[in-house]
């Protein structure tokens, strides 16, 4: 019975790793590709003029460091932009060349906090960011524009987390399994796995 048991505990232990791996794929997958899709060509645009606000204070707010005075979550949290140790997140598109184009215009607060949009609408509209912090983040996102795009961090974190899981996986079944002879080893149940479980009574 214990044996059986503990096959048993064995197989649901490897069908929960499966699942885990097969689970991560899909976020592994993803991350890659936003990580190697080719950036837009950066179309000429009129020159802006030059913006009021202040980088420093535009990163700080993209990544976190600084608080939206309406309790707005942090860009960083669903876009990239080439900064932070892991450069952001992928549910939304990366920003790093927003400012050097047409798509300029949706640093505007009148877009951003519109209660329209699918996933930052509901959000903004009710914690709205203000004119003053749009400024800062314009002056951010013009100089991210202006350096070149780097490679996104995001997919190699994924992939380098979803290999140490595995191996870590690997390793307690390894050791499970282990314990698991040693706690039978001269018992009716080592017997029993002798006789019975493939190694022909030797």
């Amino acid at each position: 019975m214990i044996l059986r048991d503990g096959r048993k505990g064995f197989k649901k232990f490897l069908r929960f790793t499966l699942a885990i791996i097969l689970i991560l794929m899909p976020m592994i997958a993803a991350a890659q590709t936003a990580e190697t899709q080719q950036a837009e060509p950066v179309q000429e645009s009129p020159a802006a003029p030059a913006e009021q606000g202040d980088y420093k204070t535009g990163r700080a707010l993209f990544s976190g460091e600084k608080r939206f005075t309406n309790g707005g979550p942090p860009c960083i949290s669903c876009h990239s932009a080439g900064v932070g140790a892991l450069d952001g997140g992928v549910l939304g598109p990366n920003l790093s060349q927003i400012y050097a184009g047409p798509k300029r215009a949706l640093l505007m607060i009148g877009w951003v906090n519109s209660p329209g949009l699918p996933v930052m609408g509901p959000i903004f509209s009710a914690k709205n960011i203000t004119e003053a912090e749009m400024e800062h983040l314009r002056v951010f996102f013009s100089e991210t524009a202006s350096q070149p795009v780097a490679a996104s961090k995001t997919g190699s974190f994924v992939g380098a987390g979803a290999a140490g899981f595995i191996g870590i996986m690997i390793f307690f079944s390894i050791v499970w399994s282990g314990r698991y002879r040693k706690r039978n080893k001269g018992t009716a149940h080592d017997a029993l796995w002798r006789n019975y479980g493939g190694k022909g009574g030797k």
